[in-house]
């Protein structure tokens, strides 16, 4: 089995508590007005990893790390992928598991009737990305989603976390530059005007 994905990367310090591998997947239909990661719309792009592989991976590393943050595109999309590797990294190691989803919780117990991902799933932060609602808060990215820990299979509402406002950056071979965390109101276009004045020139996408 295949999961379509965009990058891994970590170490990633501000989408969950401790040091954490971030997944983001490939592939989106909800597509948020505003959304800053619409080059994770198309299920075309993106590399498609065996799921056993990419678990064998992270299990090679995993205690050097407290967690794992998948975001996306929508980790729900591909949810036979999402399951069967949460299942494997529930079962072999103790690492905490952080979801974010443009499905608000009931749309996915509608959509997901067997409510596996309730057991393998710590915290999910749900909701469509309302732009007109931008947070500040770098756990959610808009005031309308909702932050749950799920405790014995039950969600419960959690106060929303400001993990750190520090932004966890990798540079590729390609030379990309990656940046993971949810950027505050303006706060990309602050960085773009900034960087002009060093005569660098950066095209967020």
């Amino acid at each position: 089995m295949n999961w379509q994905l965009n990058k891994i990367q970590y170490p990633v310090y501000n989408l969950g508590e401790g040091k954490r591998i971030g997944i983001w997947v490939q592939g989106c239909t909800l597509r948020c007005k505003g959304c800053v990661n619409k080059t994770l719309w198309s299920r075309t792009k993106g590399k498609s990893i065996p799921v056993l592989d990419l678990f064998n991976w992270i299990f090679s590393i995993h205690h050097e790390f407290n967690g794992i943050t998948i975001s996306g595109g929508e980790p729900f999309q591909q949810y036979e992928q999402l399951i069967s590797f949460l299942h494997f990294i529930k079962m072999k190691t103790s690492l905490s598991v952080n979801t974010f989803t443009g499905y608000y919780l009931n749309e996915l117990n509608e959509l997901f009737p067997d409510r596996l991902f309730v057991k393998y799933i710590d915290y999910l932060i749900d909701g469509r990305y309302i732009e007109s609602q931008h947070e500040n808060k770098n756990i959610k990215g808009s005031s309308n989603q909702t932050l749950y820990k799920f405790i014995n299979g039950i969600p419960v509402r959690q106060d929303e976390k400001n993990i750190t406002n520090k932004w966890s950056i990798k540079i590729s071979n390609d030379n990309q530059i990656y940046m993971a965390g949810i950027p505050k109101k303006d706060e990309l276009q602050q960085l773009s005007e900034r960087l002009v004045t060093f005569g660098i020139l950066k095209h967020f996408k």
